[in-house]
């Protein structure tokens, strides 16, 4: 059967939920049986379950906002009891802010997919020698990006719980404080399991329908990301300081 041929939207769930637990037959499935439906509604669900996400810590978003205007009115003495009520609440309220942060969760999760597709492309092509067209690269960045479905529901469940919009998932969580000042500990404080998890999908989808090396493409997007995340990591801290 061609790569775009269409496919009965009913057996979509069940090869989305085999890319988590079976990746090597979701892969081999999407040679033969995906089609520009499949891979074109997958962003749609995840940007739906993002937003939901967003709605269900709102409240924690707007506490947390709170908890910051009123730590700043403190250092303002100019400021009557009245103007500073005022002032948070307006802060509790939803507006205009909290909308365009609602609407830039979903969007992030194209951004995502379009970038990693764009890195996969052009690092494939630097592994395999051969051109690699988008057509057959968006669907593997697609499939490996449903990593965001499980990776919403752990964060959201621990934002609730811990009342953080920051939940912690990285391997720096299992070591001690002190560790986390050093430059390995920074470093890996940046590495986010699920990103560890989606990277590994993404090498190995391109590795198999491209017939390729599994660890070396695995190694080319790793330093990719490992440089991504130095950066990042950097910009944090200059801003930490200089902010």
């Amino acid at each position: 059967m061609p790569l775009n041929a269409s496919t009965d939207m009913g057996s979509y769930p069940s090869r989305w939920q085999r890319v988590l637990h079976n990746p090597k037959k979701a892969f081999a499935e999407l040679e033969t049986e995906h089609s520009a439906t499949e891979w074109m509604l997958i962003p749609i669900v995840i940007m739906s379950i993002v937003l939901c996400a967003g709605i269900v810590t709102l409240p924690v978003a707007l506490d947390t906002e709170r908890e910051l205007i009123e730590t700043e009115l403190r250092s303002y003495s100019n400021l009557n009891t009245v103007q500073q009520s005022i002032i948070l609440r307006e802060a509790s309220e939803f507006d205009r802010r909290q909308l365009v942060g609602l609407l830039i969760m979903p969007a992030s999760v194209c951004f995502l997919i379009v970038a990693w597709s764009v890195v996969g492309k052009h690092c494939g092509e630097l592994i395999f020698g051969k051109l690699l067209p988008y057509d057959k690269v968006l669907p593997i960045t697609s499939y490996a990006s449903l990593v965001l479905v499980p990776e919403t529901v752990v964060k959201t469940i621990r934002v609730l719980l811990y009342g953080s919009l920051d939940p912690a998932i990285h391997p720096g969580v299992f070591l001690d404080d002190a560790y986390l000042e050093t430059l390995p500990g920074i470093f890996l404080s940046g590495v986010d399991l699920f990103g560890v998890w989606f990277l590994y999908l993404l090498g190995l989808g391109l590795a198999q329908t491209f017939r390729g090396s599994f660890k070396l493409t695995w190694l080319v997007l790793g330093l990719v990301w490992c440089m991504w995340i130095v950066i990042r990591r950097t910009m944090e801290i200059i801003g930490t300081v200089y902010v």
